[in-house]
């Protein structure tokens, strides 16, 4: 069989000139699509550039002032009670009166105290008794012994019983002065001028020596009591100058001067009791509230940024600091130096006037190129 050949029909000039102008449009659309995706990446190069806020690091002022609650408390307060033991008939004095030097303040029963006096100056009459006895069998034996009617051996009997005597009145003498003592102890006195705080015992109860029954605070030398957190109180030097005042009115302002700053901190809440004597004006008294204002010096000088600025580091915390010239941002490790109304304190890592980032931190990494929202930015410690 001979195989057949297909012919095909020659284009025409038309066609030619159709299929030319198709494959022109072809060409065109390719050449759109490649300049519009070297546009594209120009876009996206310049979206790279993230906008953020930015502040100026600024130096933190070399002093702060800590503000604290106090009350004020008599420098002096003592616990008075009796000095025997008895029952109380009589307390003449009340929480709140002033009180003088010596002056009756509560009395036990002294009925079994005066017994005992009593008792006491009989024995010494007796002891009195005995030694003049002993004194008279002394004399006679000095005359006896040189005529030998008594031996040397009794003789020395009779001085060793006077002795004896002059011992045990002495001894007697010492009791009734005790016994004496303890009917004057039965009158609790005022030892000092003051201002009565507290009453713990009332008449008809039965006291033990010692045992607390009036307190006393001295109101001539007062002072302003408070709690120091640990983290401030090695700052503080006993002398500092403090500003003390009374919430009372009218608002008084007086100056104090630390006096006392305890050395061990208080068990359950971990602060340190703090003592500011002031000269007390006659409106302040006792229990009265105040606030007391002292100035810490700075060790170094921090700087300060705002808290939005922080981040999380490898080990500690960072801030992204802005290249003013590139504005590239590079991660910065730094070390906390606590917070203030103003934000927080660096304590090292950066340099005043360093440009940090204060707002979309979130969203940055290390190396990135950034676009300041703001260029006039604002000191890191103001507030927006």
């Amino acid at each position: 069989m001979r195989s057949q050949r297909i012919e095909r029909p020659r284009a025409t000039p038309a066609e030619f000139a159709r299929r030319g102008g198709l494959l022109g449009r072809m060409g065109l659309l390719g050449i759109a699509v490649l300049v519009g995706g070297c546009k594209g990446e120009a876009a996206v190069s310049e979206e790279t550039a993230r906008p953020v806020k930015v502040a100026i690091v600024e130096a933190a002022p070399p002093a702060r002032t800590l503000t604290y609650s106090g009350v004020v408390r008599p420098r002096i307060e003592s616990a008075l009670g009796f000095r025997v033991s008895g029952k109380i008939v009589e307390r003449s004095v009340n929480v709140g009166d002033r009180v003088h030097v010596d002056q009756p303040i509560a009395r036990l029963d002294e009925t079994d105290l005066k017994l005992a006096e009593n008792s006491a100056r009989a024995a010494v009459a007796a002891a009195r008794s005995r030694r003049d006895v002993a004194t008279d069998n002394l004399e006679r034996a000095k005359v006896l012994l040189p005529k030998a009617v008594i031996s040397q051996a009794a003789y020395d009997t009779r001085r060793n019983e006077l002795d004896a005597a002059v011992a045990a009145l002495e001894s007697a003498e010492a009791q009734l002065l005790q016994a004496a003592n303890a009917v004057g102890y039965a009158t609790l006195k005022a030892d000092k001028a003051g201002i009565v705080t507290g009453v713990t015992a009332e008449p008809g109860q039965v006291v033990n020596i010692g045992q607390s029954v009036i307190m006393i605070a001295d109101a001539s030398e007062t002072e302003i009591a408070l709690a120091v957190p640990e983290q401030d109180a090695g700052r503080l030097q006993i002398g500092q100058w403090a500003k003390v005042t009374l919430w009372a009115g009218p608002r008084l302002s007086i100056d104090g001067r630390i006096r006392e700053i305890a050395g061990q901190a208080d068990t359950a809440s971990r602060t340190y009791p703090v003592r500011i004597s002031v000269a007390a004006p006659p409106q302040m008294r006792l229990g009265m509230t105040a606030t007391v204002a002292l100035r810490i010096e700075q060790e170094t000088t921090p700087m300060l940024v705002p808290i939005t600025a922080l981040t999380e580091g490898a080990s500690s915390p960072a801030v992204f600091v802005v290249d003013q010239d590139s504005k590239v941002v590079r991660r910065t490790s730094v070390a906390l130096g606590g917070t203030s109304e103003d934000g927080v304190r660096i304590a090292s890592g950066l340099s005043a006037g360093d440009m940090v980032v204060t707002a979309g931190v979130q969203f940055l990494r290390d190396g990135m190129r950034v676009r300041l929202m703001d260029e006039r930015t604002r000191p890191a410690g103001s507030r927006s």
